[in-house]
């Protein structure tokens, strides 16, 4: 949302290995709560319209439970129609 679709993340992908234990540690870094979440000011143009509109962090999960985790897919969801 931020970057306003410009950086496009890639899934997170792991490769089994039976051989060598793994261990995986999850780091999840959130706004406060009341905080605007919109597409920065300085990508947003006339030829490139804001994508996604400005909602807070507490909006943003509220609308993740209300729908149930869907990946990338979940955001992609919010974009404004064009």
């Amino acid at each position: 949302v931020l970057s306003n679709a410009k950086y496009k993340s890639v899934e997170h992908r792991v490769i089994v290995n039976s051989d060598q234990e793994r261990v995986s540690l999850a780091f999840f870094y959130n706004p406060k709560s009341d905080i605007p979440i919109e597409p920065l000011k300085q990508l947003v143009t006339p030829e490139k319209p804001a994508l996604y509109p400005a909602m807070t962090f507490d909006e943003y999960r509220l609308f993740i439970r209300m729908r149930g985790p869907r990946g990338k897919s979940q955001v992609e969801s919010m974009k404004s129609p064009r």
